[in-house]
Formats: C-alpha cells, structure tokens, sequence
C-alpha cells in the first residue's frame, strides 16, 4: 500500500526536475544566442544576416497571404457567377409587414398596434426586478388552468360526451360543477 502513494510523489518530483532541466537549458541556449550576436568583432555581420532572414521570411509570408487571397477571390467570383439563382435585393421591411398583414387579412394600423402590444407585454415580464415574479404567477395560473380543462375533459369523455360537442360539454361541466 505504501507504494502506491510513494509512485505518484516519484512522478511528480520527476516532472519538477524535468521543468527545472528544460528551464536551465533554455537559458543557456538564450544566453549563448546573445553571445553569438552580441560578439564584439563578429556580431554585427551575424546581426545583419538575421536581420536579412527574417526580411526574406517576411516577404515570402507576405507572398503567400497574397497568392491566397487572390485565389480565395478567384473561387468565390467564379462561384457567384456559376450561382443558379443570382442575389437579388430583398423587399424592405414595411413592404414585407403590409404582404404578410394582407395575406392575414388585416389592416397595417392593426398589425402594429399587435406588435406593440406583444413587444410591450415582453418587456413588462422580461423586467429584471418584477418580471421573474410575474413570470412564476403566469406559470402558475397557465398550469392551474390546463390542470382545469385537463380535468374537465377527462371527466367529460368518462360520462360519455364527445370533446367537439360543445353542449355536451357545457352539461357535464354543469353536473360537475353541481
């Protein structure tokens, strides 16, 4: 038993020794990069031959974005114009509201003023100070009143009456009620 708790202490001085190994190697390797730079006599040749790499390196990243973004654009041409249905401007919003107010039958005035109200309504439970507790008690009275009409309709298909007949319906739920 003891073993198993000497095991993960061993990898876990391991890996501390590991870090502390990669951390002083790293420095050697900065600091001799520095000295192969900084050398007094041959420094300021090796500087200018980094300094001409990295220039080279530059302008082939350079060339690559450009080579890709001119093919990327390439593509994306040919794809609009291969496009089976070519984009066309869309109806703007009022013209959208009055064909969809229309095709329901009712006036624009009327759609709006639907609209408000919805939008009104949303705020007023959405509020953060009041709207979670108006939100609980129409929870609540929503559950209350499909618990009702749940009961309502099983009692009135056990006496017999069908749901779509209304005054069958009205019957049973007068001889519940009595």
């Amino acid at each position: 038993m003891p073993e198993l708790l000497i095991l993960p202490l061993y990898r876990l001085d391991l890996k501390e020794k590991t870090m502390k190994t990669l951390w002083l190697l790293g420095g050697l390797g900065l600091g001799a990069g520095l000295m192969y730079l900084l050398d007094p006599e041959t420094g300021e040749r090796r500087r200018d031959v980094v300094r001409g790499q990295l220039a080279a390196y530059g302008r082939q990243t350079e060339d690559l974005l450009d080579d890709t973004s001119r093919t990327l654009s390439r593509q994306a041409q040919a794809f609009l114009a291969k496009a089976p249905v070519p984009f066309r401007p869309q109806p703007e919003l009022g013209e959208r509201l009055l064909t969809q107010t229309e095709h329901l039958g009712m006036s624009l005035g009327l759609f709006l003023l639907g609209c408000v109200g919805l939008g009104a309504g949303l705020v007023y439970m959405l509020e953060p100070h009041e709207g979670p507790q108006r939100r609980a008690l129409l929870r609540d009275k929503a559950r209350a009143y499909w618990h009702k009409t749940d009961t309502f309709l099983r009692s009135a298909v056990h006496n017999g009456s069908h749901h779509t007949d209304g005054r069958r319906m009205e019957e049973a739920h007068t001889a519940q009620k009595a």
